[in-house]
């Protein structure tokens, strides 16, 4: 594989434009790059340009604003990983920056890049918190629409909503050597209202509300598990220690995950047990 070109836009609307052409590709640290070719980008004849967003003005920096938590998707993970702001209203994705690589690796990484691969560790903690993306034309899209499009459009930034009092969130990243190979799967739970002592910590009381559950993995696209989501809305933790529920929680998600029983299986089982419930059989 060659590199035709190399272009560096001062303005987003351009970089949006040349980077939408069949042989451009957006770059920024590019360590995600490596990961993502594709064909016919293998063969070494092929000739692509890539077009240079990491200086991009709109996509740096990370701000609270009236009624969300904008990221700039030039972010490094690293910055992420230790910034007041997201500690602060997205513990998960801070959390996840710190499992994705070694410290080499994350300061040159981008959330960006970490999203436009697909399978990025970060993304189930921002489909677990409902994130949207901030596009170069303006428009501002759930995440998940954006994710469904053939070719991913130039995402300037991703917006978060504000944590609801009494929020509770989990990340665990499932994989050989934790932060150093691609994760078997990254999780993520969101759990809106959490009541009872020790709510915020530790493990959820009380029913599960607003649950959002999100997955991905290298070679696995990322996704919202809904069918396991409705299954334990309005729950209680103990309901998992039935066997009637674990067992329905593991059907569902091999409903969410049907390409691959194995990471469903895992999924159920990473679910049951942070939500109280203990391994899914």
């Amino acid at each position: 594989m060659r590199v035709r070109s190399l272009v560096r836009p001062a303005q987003a609307a351009e970089a949006a434009r040349l980077g939408m052409r069949e042989s451009a590709a957006f770059i920024a640290g590019g360590t995600a790059l490596q990961l993502a070719w594709q064909e016919p980008w293998k063969s070494g004849d092929a000739q692509f340009d890539l077009v240079d967003v990491a200086g991009l003005a709109e996509s740096d920096g990370v701000a609270l604003r009236d009624d969300w938590l904008r990221i700039g998707a030039a972010c490094k993970l690293e910055a992420l990983r230790r910034h007041p702001l997201v500690l602060e209203h997205a513990p998960i994705l801070a959390a996840a920056c710190e499992q994705i690589g070694a410290l080499g690796v994350r300061n040159l990484a981008t959330l960006g890049g970490n999203v436009g691969w697909r399978f990025g560790d970060a993304l189930a903690p921002l489909l677990a918190l409902d994130a949207h993306a901030e596009l170069a034309d303006g428009e501002v899209l759930p995440l998940p629409v954006v994710l469904a499009l053939p070719r991913l459009p130039l995402i300037l930034a991703l917006r978060l909503p504000p944590a609801a009092p009494g929020a509770w969130t989990l990340y665990e990243k499932a994989g050989l050597r934790a932060a150093f190979t691609p994760s078997r799967l990254a999780l993520a739970l969101h759990v809106a209202a959490a009541s009872g002592p020790d709510a915020g910590q530790g493990l959820p009381y009380g029913p599960l509300r607003g649950l959002r559950i999100a997955a991905a993995g290298a070679g696995l696209a990322a996704r919202r598990l809904r069918e396991a989501e409705a299954l334990l809305e309005g729950s209680v933790p103990e309901d998992l220690n039935g066997g009637a529920l674990r067992k329905s929680v593991r059907a569902a998600c091999a409903r969410d995950l049907p390409e691959d029983a194995t990471r469903a299986r895992l999924a159920a089982r990473l679910i049951c047990g942070h939500l109280g419930g203990g391994d899914a059989q």
